[in-house]
């Protein structure tokens, strides 16, 4: 009993086995008919899915090369009846070729068979490695690369039909097979700036898919490629900010700063905030002087550089960088903040110094020193505030200074 259940049993995966070759030789047997029809050949391609997952068929390499020729068929088919002027299915068309290429490419390691002598032993190449003999690959080979250029054609009918996902596929496609190792490069007959283009339209489509973090990789690749133009740095800016990837941020700022130099000055902005986060205040500071060589007219430059020279401990050289800042720019809150707190950080030194002084001379401190320094900083900090009503420091600020003056209405009309 046991003897025959064990028969039965290999008799069922024996027959298992022989559906699923079956389903791939009748697919070959569609696919290679007379002219078939579009329907035929969606329904072969779906009918060979099932082999690609079954234990019996999925670790042939024929399985895996019969799927891909259908799903090319697809797009042979399409691409006939777009030269007619035919109505077509873009998205079919599209995919039917990243399809085509994934099973491709599958049933590449798998068509290797190790060649054995009669004895059972493995046949040598004069180097010493194995024998191994394969059927596909070299069709394969032959026909990703003769086909290279329709998997340009498939990223733009999915990109033009908004499928953006799989329009990046494809073109990732397109700008890798030449370097991909398949076959020699000089078998791609397409310069390396058209493999450039290719891979920054990638990057727009994944950025349009939501995927800001591969598209930053698409546009280096671009860039690598030789598409140098300034829109494959910014958008790759964009995406790095959107993926929170500092530094990427600052690697492609530092290779745009090298291209474009100083014709735009955000890609020094990113380096000099870099460097004032990373407390490297005399780089930071010499990359502001760099900057100000091109514009010397930026404001929030000149602000930037107030904050270092302050953070350096020269706070009359700071005040200085703060009054061309707002000189320049009368709109720059936190300029005016700067140079009112500025002033205000010598009120506070010398209310200490007065401490310890008798009344008279208290009398005539807070008259001939502390008074005037309070109405220096006072048309500052209420510039600020009135540019800026959120900037919590600028009203505490603020309402010290009216208070220090003995101003009650401004005071009050502040807390109001």
């Amino acid at each position: 009993m046991k003897r025959k259940s064990i028969l039965t049993l290999c008799a069922i995966v024996s027959l298992g086995a022989f559906a699923q070759q079956t389903i791939v030789k009748d697919v070959e047997k569609a696919i290679g008919g007379l002219n078939p029809d579009l329907n035929a050949l969606v329904a072969a391609a779906n009918n060979i899915k099932p082999a690609l997952t079954n234990d019996e068929t999925k670790g042939d390499a024929k399985t895996w090369y019969v799927a891909g020729k259908a799903n090319f068929a697809i797009y042979d088919k399409q691409q006939t009846a777009m030269m007619m002027k035919q109505p077509i299915d873009t998205v079919l068309m599209g995919n039917s070729m990243v399809e085509g290429y994934k099973y491709f490419m599958t049933a590449l390691p798998l068509d290797s068979v190790k060649q054995l002598e009669k004895d059972g032993s493995y046949k040598l190449e004069k180097d010493g490695s194995v024998k191994v003999k394969t059927k596909y690959s070299k069709e394969i080979v032959n026909t990703l690369v003769t086909r290279h250029e329709d998997f340009n054609r498939a990223g733009g009918l999915l990109y033009d039909a908004k499928h953006f996902a799989e329009a990046a596929e494809a073109w990732g496609i397109y700008a890798g097979l030449p370097y991909s190792g398949l076959a020699a490069r000089s078998k791609f007959v397409v310069a390396d700036t058209i493999l450039g283009l290719t891979a920054y339209y990638q990057g727009i489509a994944l950025w349009q898919a939501g995927n800001p973090k591969d598209a930053v990789g698409a546009f280096a690749n671009a860039r690598k490629l030789g598409y140098k133009h300034k829109e494959a740095y910014d958008y790759a800016l964009n995406c790095a900010a959107q993926a929170q990837d500092n530094a990427a941020i600052v690697a492609i700022a530092e290779e745009a700063l090298q291209v474009f130099g100083g014709k735009d000055i955000q890609y020094m902005n990113i380096l000099i905030n870099d460097k004032l986060n990373r407390e490297e205040f005399d780089s930071a500071e010499n990359l502001i002087n760099s900057a100000l060589q091109i514009d010397a007219n930026n404001a929030e430059l000149l602000n930037l550089k107030g904050l270092i020279v302050e953070n350096k401990g020269d706070e009359d050289a700071a005040l200085v960088e703060f009054k061309k800042a707002i000189e320049i720019d009368n709109t720059l809150a936190q300029g005016y903040f700067n140079a009112g707190r500025i002033i205000m950080k010598k009120v506070v030194a010398q209310q200490k110094a007065m401490e310890t002084m008798n009344r008279s001379d208290y009398a005539k401190a807070k008259e001939e020193v502390l008074i005037p320094l309070l109405k220096e900083a006072l048309p500052y900090m209420e510039r600020a505030y009135q540019l800026d009503d959120s900037n919590a420091n600028a009203k505490r600020i603020l309402s010290n200074i009216y208070y220090q003056l003995g101003d009650e209405e401004a005071l009050q009309a502040l807390d109001k």
